[in-house]
C-alpha cells in the first residue's frame, strides 16, 4: 500500500506576488533535504560529472531561481551562448505528480527521459557554473559508488523514495506553471518582463520553442513510497512542512492557511 499525504492546492495570487515567497520555500526545501541526506553514504565530490547531462527536469520556480542568478551576476550573454549547446529534447508525457497520480490509481505507466545524455551546457572544467542555484534533480544525483558512463548510480531505496517525494513537493509548489526539461523551462521563461535583458541575445523564437516542449506542473496527489519507508522518510517530510517562513510553516503556506 502506498502512503499518502493530504494537501490542498496552493491558491495562485499572481506570479509576481508569489515568486519571492516560492523561491524562499524552494530554498528551505533544498536545505532540509540536504540536511537529511547527510545520513547517506555518498562518495560524490567536486569534479564528478558523469550524471551532469541534459536529461534534467525541473519546475518553473527553479528556473526563476537560475534566471535570477544570471541577471544578478550579469551573465546574460554567457547564458545565451550556453543555450546554443542545447541538444534535442522532447515534451514530457507526464510530470512526477502525474506519474504518482497514475500509480496511485493503479494504472500501468512508465516514466521516461525528456532530454539527452549530452553534457550539461553549464559544465565548465567539469564543475557546475550554476551550482548554487542548480535544480533539485541535480542536487539529488548522487551515488554510493564511483559512477561510470552508461551505468546507473547506486543509491538506497530510501534515498530514491525521499528524493521522489521532494520532487513532488517542489512540483506542487510550482503547480500550474512550466514543468519539463531544465533547458526548455529556462527558454520558456526567457521572455518574461524580468528577463527582458535576453532580448536580442537569444533567437526570437527561443521562448516559443521552450514553451512548446513543457507541460504544467500538477498538485501533489499522494506520495510514492511504501508504508515501511514512513519511519525513515517521515522526519524529512515533517521538517519540510514544519519549516517556518515569516512566522508560518510551509505546510500552512501550501494549504493557503
Amino acid at each position: 500500500m502506498l502512503a499518502q499525504y493530504d494537501i490542498e492546492f496552493i491558491t495562485e495570487k499572481g506570479r509576481d506576488s508569489m515568486v519571492s515567497l516560492k523561491e524562499r520555500i524552494l530554498l528551505a526545501i533544498y536545505d532540509e533535504f540536504e540536511t537529511w541526506a547527510t545520513q547517506e553514504k555518498i562518495i560524490c565530490k567536486k569534479g564528478c560529472r558523469v550524471c551532469c547531462t541534459q536529461n534534467v527536469t525541473m519546475a518553473a520556480v527553479e528556473g526563476d531561481l537560475i534566471h535570477r542568478h544570471i541577471r544578478e551576476n550579469g551573465k546574460m550573454e554567457w547564458f545565451a551562448k550556453k543555450m546554443q549547446q542545447k541538444g534535442v529534447t522532447r515534451r514530457p508525457e507526464m510530470t512526477t505528480n502525474g506519474f504518482a497520480a497514475a500509480c496511485l490509481q493503479g494504472d500501468d505507466v512508465e516514466s521516461g527521459a525528456y532530454g539527452n545524455e549530452s553534457g550539461c551546457p553549464f559544465l565548465e572544467n567539469d564543475c557546475c557554473a550554476v551550482y548554487e542555484v542548480r535544480p533539485f534533480s541535480c542536487r539529488c544525483f548522487v551515488s554510493e559508488k564511483k559512477c561510470i558512463p552508461g551505468i546507473s548510480a547506486v543509491i538506497s531505496e530510501s534515498y530514491l523514495a525521499a528524493s521522489t517525494a521532494v520532487m513532488q513537493i517542489i512540483e506542487h509548489l510550482g503547480q500550474g506553471e512550466y514543468w519539463g526539461n531544465m533547458l526548455d523551462v529556462l527558454l520558456a521563461l526567457s521572455d518574461l518582463p524580468e528577463n527582458r535583458q535576453y532580448i536580442g541575445l537569444l533567437p526570437a523564437s527561443s521562448a516559443d520553442q521552450g514553451r512548446a516542449q513543457v507541460v504544467k506542473a500538477l498538485p501533489l496527489p499522494g506520495f510514492l513510497f511504501l508504508e515501511e519507508d514512513v519511519e525513515i522518510l517521515g522526519p524529512l517530510l515533517q521538517r519540510i512542512f514544519a519549516h517556518k517562513i515569516e512566522e508560518k510553516n510551509i505546510e500552512d503556506i501550501l494549504n493557503n492557511r
